[in-house]
């Protein structure tokens, strides 16, 4: 049996109070039914246990009815703690620092949850997010910014997410983990110089980002609604942004199909047309008109029923011919916030993370807190 150590936090002093550098949970995989673990010298634990005990690697484990089977052990418990003496974690092609906690979820699923500090994390992210091979000004713009989200959507615990605190997908953050030991190096030079730094304005600021924005940024409230503090730029700095302008082709069957399930009924468009916002160039709202009904859709909801891979973002004009529906855009993203392709166009010409950022979020200072 090999007993682990809990980790222990780093305490700094601020404002004559202790802060320490917080833990953050994020689902990794959700509703698996099974998920294999591979690491040195791997452990388990379950919440009656008072220790960690020694398993074999790699660790192949299931939901039972009552709990949980590694191999041929049963465990009896809802929650399972996975570690490793080096701290590295493999679930398939992916490396996750910190440890593993799973969760059995109904009809005998698991949730998956990496448990790690907030500054190892933020390397995961920034590999999902960029890449550690831009310039390091933008990614400490990106690492800042990054910190900041994850912080506030910690502090607020969104309905939906009482076990954990993000997603590792674009409904939040991307968090694709570890990539070795040369390219997470890089971006911790980034994380460790920016340490505990935050955007703030009465409490932490709403500091979303996006691939690219065409050329200008959106305001929160016109994206979702919400009555939240940002700022529409023009951005020159994103115009080689390989997303700048883009074309999506779709045949009028595939238009109807997509949006059936949403209330639409006819057997072909008549007319497809978008109604922008007064001073935006993204659409507000799109109109389709079959042979049947006319349907009403948020320019927001509209992308996401189509596919945010696909329509790229809400700034695009629509060309109908007898055959297919064109959308031509520009940007990829909400375009609410941070502009990455922008910030690495900045970084490149010699602006530093303190000037990409006030770029952006013109409304928000800097703190270090920790």
């Amino acid at each position: 049996m090999v007993r682990i150590l809990p980790m222990k936090p780093v305490v700094r002093s601020f404002c004559f109070s202790l802060l320490i550098i917080p833990t953050i949970r994020v689902a990794v995989l959700k509703e698996i039914p099974k998920i294999t673990i591979q690491g040195d010298k791997l452990w388990a634990k379950t919440q009656s246990q008072e220790s960690p005990e020694e398993i074999e690697s790699p660790a192949k484990i299931q939901a039972t009815p009552h709990g949980f089977k590694i191999g041929n052990i049963f465990y009896q418990d809802s929650t399972l703690q996975i570690g490793s003496e080096e701290e590295i974690l493999q679930v398939g092609e992916k490396k996750f620092k910190g440890e593993l906690e799973i969760q059995r979820t109904a009809h005998n699923k698991l949730l998956i949850l990496n448990q790690l500090p907030m500054e190892d994390y933020l390397v995961g992210l920034v590999h999902g997010e960029i890449s550690a091979s831009w310039p390091m000004e933008a990614i400490k713009a990106q690492v800042v910014a990054a910190r900041t989200y994850a912080m506030r959507q910690q502090k607020e615990q969104s309905p939906g997410k009482q076990n954990y605190d993000l997603e590792s997908n674009t409904d939040d953050q991307v968090y694709i983990g570890s990539l070795g030991k040369t390219e997470d190096r890089t971006v911790e030079q980034a994380v460790k110089a920016t340490e505990g730094e935050i955007l703030w304005n009465n409490g932490f600021y709403p500091a979303y980002f996006h691939s690219c924005c065409g050329g200008e940024t959106e305001t929160v409230e016109r994206v979702w609604g919400k009555k939240e503090i940002s700022s529409s730029i023009v951005d020159k700095f994103c115009e080689q942004c390989p997303y700048n302008s883009w074309e999506l082709h779709l045949s009028q069957r595939e238009l109807l199909d997509l949006l059936k399930s949403h209330g639409l009924e006819g057997r072909r468009i008549k007319s497809i047309t978008a109604e922008k916002y007064e001073t935006s160039p993204r659409n507000a709202i799109i109109i389709i008109e079959t042979d049947q009904m006319s349907l009403f859709l948020g320019a927001t909801e509209f992308r996401r029923i189509v596919g945010h891979k696909d329509l790229k973002s809400t700034w695009f004009d629509i060309q109908t011919t007898p055959r297919e529906i064109i959308f031509k855009g520009k940007g990829f993203g909400h375009g609410v916030g941070l502009c990455q392709w922008g910030v690495k166009e900045m970084a490149s010409s010699g602006k530093n993370y303190h000037e990409i950022l006030d770029f952006y979020y013109p409304r928000a200072q800097i703190r270090k807190i920790y």
